[in-house]
């Protein structure tokens, strides 16, 4: 197989080495999976593309036949047509593996001229060889890359010396040792996911303690049973996805939680502001009922002072009563037994 399809389908077919880099969290669907390889597929041959000179109309013609395919691919997983998709995915391929053979043609014809060629795929091999490596420095992954640093040195010496065939020998085997270190730290990311997921789960489970004594001094049982659930929930849970979705219900508790609280201390608040209201009121009515007192045992005699002093009393038992119904103005009445009580000191003022 000649130098360039080769490499062509190492990147599109075998697990297109390093292209998925970071590493994914979920593996994707059979559509998306489509899609992938022939987005891949599709930049592969536009950066082949680009590094080429008088290049045949018909590739140009080819290569935005496969856009259409790809875009076509596209709108089909969004639709899930599966029948579709497959047959513009393999449209696609078809005519980026064409492509391939025809650049591979010209690739030929130009080697002589332009030993670079090599250079450009050991290069970018070389880029995502290191890419791997700080992929696994940032998720702490005790890997050896001696064997993949070793081959590339290896292949890199084949194509300094014009062994090309060998050079493309040695690629393949960097490609395999890729991939498995791709799997690899996939594995080690999905674990490290888990361990972070786990942790998030214990800090929500402290919180849901917190909250459930909140809604056992708001007496909120329903709440508290829900709570309990919940904790369950996340201490079992070991997948992110899960965890955010009874983190995201422990949040909606817990809004109604403070909700209630907010309601609760407002209608304490209220209820304080009501009783101090009381108080004063009933000070008031207190002092009027002492002074009417006073005044009945200086009323003897006049019986216009002594009717106002019933009346007075009447009114003031009248308070009393609905000291405790805010629905009733008892400021109004100690006006009443205020202005009662000065008729009874001008009349007894006018008899003395």
């Amino acid at each position: 197989m000649n130098k360039l399809y080769l490499i062509f389908v190492v990147f599109a077919f075998s697990g297109l080495l390093f292209a998925n880099i970071p590493v994914p969290s979920n593996a994707a669907s059979n559509l998306d999976y489509m899609l992938t390889l022939a987005e891949d597929a599709k930049r592969y041959c536009k950066s082949q593309i680009e590094t080429k000179t008088n290049l045949d109309p018909k590739i140009i013609e080819l290569y935005g036949q496969s856009l259409s395919d790809v875009d076509k691919l596209a709108s089909a997983i969004e639709t899930n047509d599966v029948k579709s998709a497959r047959e513009y995915f393999v449209s696609s391929m078809q005519k980026m593996k064409q492509i391939s053979i025809m650049l591979n043609k010209l690739d030929s014809s130009e080697r002589k001229s332009q030993p670079s060629q090599q250079n450009l795929v050991l290069d970018r091999y070389e880029i995502n060889i290191q890419k791997l490596k700080a992929v696994s420095a940032k998720v702490n992954a005790d890997i050896d890359f001696e064997e993949i640093d070793n081959l590339m040195i290896l292949a890199k010496q084949d194509n300094a010396k014009g062994n090309y065939e060998q050079a493309r020998q040695v690629l393949e085997q960097v490609a395999k040792k890729g991939k498995s270190i791709h799997k690899n730290l996939e594995s080690i990311y999905e674990e490290n996911k888990i361990i972070r997921a786990k942790a998030l789960a214990q800090k929500y489970v402290e919180r849901v303690n917190i909250m459930i004594m909140q809604a056992k001094e708001l007496g909120l049982m329903d709440s508290i049973n829900k709570l309990e659930q919940s904790k369950i929930n996340l201490v079992s849970a070991n997948n992110t996805t899960v965890i955010k979705k009874h983190i995201k219900f422990v949040l909606v508790l817990n809004q109604d939680i403070q909700e209630t609280k907010a309601q609760v201390i407002d209608e304490v608040k209220q209820s304080q502001i009501q009783l101090s209201k009381q108080q004063k009121l009933s000070s008031q009515i207190s002092q009027l009922e002492n002074k009417a007192n006073l005044l009945t045992s200086n009323a003897d005699g006049n019986n216009a002072a002594i009717y106002y002093l019933e009346k007075a009393f009447s009114i003031i038992e009248s308070a009393k009563r609905d000291l405790n119904d805010p629905s009733k103005d008892i400021s109004t009445k100690i006006k009443q037994i205020q202005d009662l009580i000065l008729k009874v000191e001008k009349l007894l003022q006018e008899t003395t």
